[in-house]
């Protein structure tokens, strides 16, 4: 067998360097990659003491002895100090000597100093897994000949795993094909390798804390304890993470089990568990996500477990959340598998499947929910309290739905605020933003009511505050306030009075109010040339959404700071954001993400992608047409604008005309300033919009310009003179300007300046 063995190259080369400048080479891997054979071939012919830490005789050889090197297999079998110690006292004393050190955990403690002065190799699993070139060699070395398309197959299903890829070239051999039923038997062997090995040599506890992960693709600590019921669970991933390599970080509180263990894990629960307490199990991780308000993984569970009343029951109070809050998106396929009679059953469900509709832009289907709410309305009595509580799902509705717009609204409130003067329905809860930092363009577009903002903020407050309840604390000032800001006025004075509010809204009202308000105060800081501030204003908040669980805010968050970047020239933090969190999904669009979409294209636009940027902005156009959003068609038409520019498109006009005849109407200018030259005047300027820019009055001439071309073309003084045929002094006094234009010292410097501006290609 020792003619198999494959040693990687990149192995090889680590192993050299450990022999020729370091002290220690552990390699810390499960059973089945090939430890103890492959440092036996790359120790042949060394002067080498083997010992195994599993033998009860072990003892740390005296330095007297005659070796080179000293390799101790199973090392996560020397839990005693003392044996640490003194092995450690050991490789301090032998410089001249090396060490080698195998073990299924990570490294001990003890040896730590040794990998931080560059003294200790760790060679890990995924350092040993085999590539298709390893795969390749071994099945040559077995006489099997296997085709690309087999190795690739092998791969997906071995992961790489050595022992998994030399059983199959053994089962192979000679000339079997690779067949779903030659998969299933190296399966077989492996896991029975895993369960001799392994799993038998684990306490009962362990066994059973771990068959009960196992369902669970990640798992922390807490999830860990509800599942299994174990007290001793901490103690339990404890003792897995440090004397076995089966469990891995999946950040600094979460884990997962590698792969193929854990699907030895399910096998082996598939024999030892029935199905009711394998159901009755994941039922339990259901539970876990619940509480944690992650209804996705919820869901997932409950269906996995059989627990249909559970998914009901989660449908429903899901419904009953408004859209900013409710995980519309990610419940909808359990939404769509309700039976039809379950869901005509239930106001509830009808609400939710009207909402779930609306969101994915189906206005028929939403329509024909609401409509069957209304029947089941009409067939209660008036104190019926199913017809009540059907009642105010459908008043929720008449206001809430997307497509309904703002125009009936102002006969809409009032007439529900009598309604519920008269105790005659009970409300849901309602959110205006949808968890986006605005009122005026959040859950709906009030364009209409910023007309008249001064006459319904005098007229509709008290009904509106009566309806939406804690929703309403502080709203109609900082929906005031915003309407004044969007039309371009000093907000100033507004904001003053709405800060002190904060500790009223966090008290008795909602965390979208807070970051409503939040977010103008950040924008008008904006708008007034305070953009540290701004930024100031929304980590702020950030770190103590993120402390107290709002996660749903984060997202538009972070898009809201990219927009700070940008205006502020932070490109580099712009992309970063891009290439991490920008949604970047153009088939599918998911309209509570129009605030990621919207920046997402500024970012394509700053990258100068025009394509990207309108493959970005185009599925939202239906949606801003059909639910009359103005705000959002007007940065719309305004970034398509700018796209259809920068692709030397004329249609770009049109857009920009709409933008601007629309911004017109509503007096938004605040709206189309954010643009920069793009709509200071439609005749007179082009659009530039997020083009780092020269500050005023500092803009290079056409003179300068075609002598920044020729300087960063490598051109010296006398060759520019020459090309442009003007004296060399002139020369010299252009470049001084430009270099003091860009604020730079040296020519080299410029280059690089003006690739930012984009005053040059970047390929110049």
């Amino acid at each position: 067998m020792t003619k198999n063995i494959i040693i990687k190259t990149s192995v090889q080369k680590r192993f050299d360097s450990f022999m020729a400048h370091g002290r220690v080479l552990f390699f810390s891997a499960p059973c089945g990659f090939g430890k103890t054979v492959l440092a036996d071939a790359l120790l042949r012919g060394r002067n080498v003491l083997r010992q195994s830490a599993a033998d009860p005789d072990c003892v740390i050889p005296p330095s007297a002895q005659d070796w080179d090197i000293l390799l101790i297999d199973d090392l996560q079998f020397m839990q005693e100090e003392a044996g640490q110690q003194a092995l450690c006292a050991l490789i301090r004393s032998s410089p001249e000597r090396r060490f080698v050190l195998l073990s299924r955990g990570v490294p001990p403690g003890c040896l730590s100093a040794f990998q931080y002065t560059g003294l200790m190799t760790v060679l890990e699993a995924d350092d040993l897994l085999f590539d298709a070139g390893d795969v390749r060699r071994l099945f040559q070395l077995s006489g099997v000949n296997v085709t690309d398309s087999e190795i690739d197959g092998i791969l997906k299903e071995s992961v790489g795993y050595p022992l998994g890829v030399a059983i199959t070239a053994r089962c192979m051999s000679p000339d079997k094909p690779w067949t779903p039923e030659l998969v299933a038997r190296v399966y077989h062997e492996v896991f029975l390798y895993f369960e001799t090995a392994i799993y038998r040599r684990f306490d009962l506890p362990v066994r059973r804390f771990l068959l009960e992960l196992a369902p669970f693709e990640s798992f922390d600590l807490e999830m860990a304890r509800m599942v299994s019921g174990d007290p001793r669970a901490g103690e339990r991933l404890d003792w897995i993470l440090r004397y076995t390599t089966m469990l891995r970080y999946e950040d600094c509180q979460r884990f997962h089990f590698w792969s193929g263990f854990r699907a030895f894990l399910l096998w082996e629960m598939e024999r030892e568990y029935t199905e009711e307490k394998r159901k009755a199990l994941i039922s339990r991780g259901g539970l876990y996500y619940e509480l944690k308000e992650d209804y996705a993984h919820a869901l997932e569970c409950y269906t996995s477990g059989g627990d249909h009343s559970k998914v009901s029951e989660l449908l429903v109070r899901n419904a009953e959340l408004h859209p900013g809050m409710g995980h519309y998106a990610e419940m909808e396929k359990y939404y769509r598998s309700l039976p039809e009679a379950e869901i005509l059953a239930s106001p509830s469900l009808m609400q939710g499947m009207s909402m779930l509709c609306a969101l994915v832009m189906d206005y028929e289907g939403s329509e024909r929910w609401y409509g069957e709410l209304q029947k089941f309305v009409e067939h209660c009595g008036r104190q019926d309290a199913a017809g009540k509580q059907a009642r105010g799902r459908l008043a929720w509705l008449d206001i809430s739905l997307p497509q309904r717009g703002v125009k009936g609204l102002t006969e809409t409130i009032p007439a529900v605020f009598r309604l519920l003067t008269n105790k005659e329905v009970a409300l849901p809860s309602f959110s205006v933003t949808s968890a986006l930092p605005s009122i005026m363009n959040g859950g709906k577009d009030f364009s209409e009511w910023s007309k008249k903002d001064d006459l319904l903020y005098k007229t509709l407050r008290l009904p509106v505050e009566a309806v939406l309840g804690r929703d309403s604390v502080c709203l109609a000032d900082c929906a005031i306030a915003e309407s004044k800001f969007e039309k371009g006025e000093d907000v100033a004075g507004r904001m003053l009075s709405l800060l002190p509010q904060m500790n009223e809204i966090r008290n008795y009202g909602t965390s979208d109010m807070e970051f409503a308000v939040s977010g103008l105060l950040a924008r008008s800081q904006l708008a007034n040339g305070q953009p540290t501030d701004a930024r100031r204003t929304i980590m702020v908040l950030r770190e103590c959404f993120a402390e107290r669980g709002l996660t749903r805010f984060l997202p538009n968050m972070d898009a809201m700071l990219c927009r700070i970047d940008m205006h502020t020239g932070d490109l580099d933090a712009a992309d970063a954001w891009y290439r991490e969190k920008a949604p970047c999904e153009p088939t599918h669009l998911n309209v509570m993400r129009r605030y990621r979409y919207l920046t997402q294209a500024m970012v394509e636009i700053m990258q100068n992608r025009p394509d990207a940027a309108l493959l970005t902005l185009s599925p939202m156009e239906p949606y801003i047409q059909n639910c009359a959003r103005i705000i959002d068609g007007i940065h719309l038409n305004v970034l398509t604008a700018i796209a259809l520019y920068r692709k030397k498109d004329e249609r770009w006009r049109e857009r920009l005309t709409a933008a601007l005849d629309a911004a017109a109407e509503y007096r938004f200018i605040r709206t189309v300033s954010v643009y920069g030259t793009a709509v200071r005047t439609q005749a007179a300027f082009y659009p530039h919009f997020l083009e780092p820019s020269l500050a005023p009055g500092e803009e290079l001439t056409p003179t300068e310009l075609q002598i920044l071309h020729l300087l960063c073309a490598d051109k010296s003084n006398a060759e520019i003179a020459q090309i442009m045929d003007v004296k060399l002094p002139t020369v010299k006094t252009h470049v001084s300007h430009i270099l003091d234009k860009l604020d730079v010292k040296r020519r080299a410097e410029a280059k690089t300046a003006a690739k930012k501006l984009r005053l040059i290609p970047d390929d110049l």
